[in-house]
């Protein structure tokens, strides 16, 4: 025989008396006693956090402790009991999740559960994020929320705003400028801020996703991004590393003549860590690592070269990104060869005349020396006065 209160309300904490009266008389008396748990739902991590379990007074000796949440993250120590009152003076994530508030009493056992939220934002990629620039390519920034919670807790403990960021990367010049900025009202949600550089689209706050999505991939995006939620009592960052692969080519876009000459560069837009390999696929590709393999030099190019050039980027023996460029070759237009055809025949009767106009001037010179050597005499004979040639 039994009695099952639920729920429990105020006006039950009374005695209860259980009576059989069949064959042999029964009397039992009971009385609830009231369990107090002080405590709050969610906690931002490292601040403090206090539990407290207690039972009204009664004549009863009730045995009160709490029991920590089961971690399954090996990096935490687990402490298999703590006392009635709980204090910790800098949370982690290894305090989140269900407490256990346990009562023993004449041999008996009763169990009150508590789930606490410890908030905190989850850890950044260890290593940047790499894409590259392609038509219609898109990239995510990822930021969430380290554990699954109610989003009104967020409101409760204090939240004062949020923002997206980006700064230049390590020796650029350009500051830090925001992208999205947090509305508090409902749902939360990104809203993107006026005057940006760089095109984000604001979305809702869904489950623990804060990341910035579809971003359109361009050699702007490059830089560190910045995830930050702000409470009262202190801000919450996440930085994420974004690279952007990209081929350029001294073309300038334009079409390449055949027979001219051509230099490829694939880069990050700075200078590679020693560790990062940059392989090209093209016609006439070197299959070896060169000197300089960023850059790719094709001294005459031909008909043959015409399509997609693509360059990989590798780090111990795993892909990160690929990037490509459609190289475009045309043959020198008629009215080239016939400029060039046309120079080269006036070049030639400049050469000729000037050889000619040599000549004659040669020709005179001798002439006029021939004449200083010719000589005159007087005659014996009686003559008309003068001069004759001999």
């Amino acid at each position: 025989m039994s009695l099952q209160l639920s729920p429990v309300q105020e006006s039950d904490f009374v005695l209860w008396h259980c009576e059989q009266i069949r064959k042999e008389e029964f009397k039992k008396t009971y009385r609830l006693h009231r369990v107090f748990i002080s405590t709050t739902p969610a906690v931002i991590v490292g601040d403090s956090l206090s539990l407290d379990c207690k039972v009204e007074p009664s004549s009863v000796e009730v045995d009160v402790s709490w029991i920590p949440p089961v971690q399954v993250n090996a990096d935490c120590t687990r402490q298999e009991t703590f006392s009635s009152k709980v204090s910790i003076s800098a949370v982690t994530l290894c305090h989140s999740g269900t407490w256990t508030c346990k009562l023993q009493y004449l041999q008996r056992v009763t169990q009150e559960n508590k789930t606490i939220f410890v908030i905190d934002l989850a850890p950044s990629p260890s290593d940047p994020i790499y894409t590259s620039v392609s038509p219609s390519s898109s990239v995510d920034i990822p930021c969430s929320l380290s554990s699954q919670m109610p989003l009104s807790l967020l409101n409760e403990i204090g939240l004062r705003g949020g923002n997206w960021s980006i700064s230049p990367m390590a020796g650029g010049n350009s500051k830090s400028q925001s992208l999205l900025s947090l509305n508090l009202g409902e749902p939360l949600r990104w809203v993107p801020t006026p005057g940006a550089n760089i095109t984000v689209t604001g979305r809702e706050f869904t489950g623990l996703d804060l990341s910035i999505r579809n971003l359109p991939v361009s050699e702007k995006i490059r830089g560190v991004y910045t995830c930050s939620l702000m409470f009262q009592t202190r801000t919450l960052t996440r930085k994420v590393k974004l690279e952007v692969l990209r081929i350029s080519s001294s073309a300038l876009g334009s079409p390449v003549t055949e027979g001219q000459n051509l230099n490829l560069t694939c880069t990050l837009g700075h200078a590679n860590s020693p560790d990062l390999l940059v392989k090209w696929k093209c016609f006439s590709c070197p299959s070896e690592s060169q000197s300089h393999p960023s850059l790719l030099s094709i001294p005459i190019v031909t008909m043959q070269h015409n399509g997609w050039v693509q360059c990989e980027l590798w780090k111990n023996a795993q892909m990160l990104t690929s990037a490509e460029l459609f190289l475009r070759v045309v043959k020198a237009p008629v009215d080239v060869w016939l400029y060039v055809a046309i120079s080269s025949g006036v070049v030639v009767f400049i050469l000729l005349m000037v050889i000619i106009v040599i000549y004659v001037r040669k020709y005179k010179q001798m002439l006029m020396y021939r004449r200083r050597k010719t000589r005159f005499c007087c005659c014996e004979d009686q003559q008309p006065k003068g001069f004759y040639r001999t």
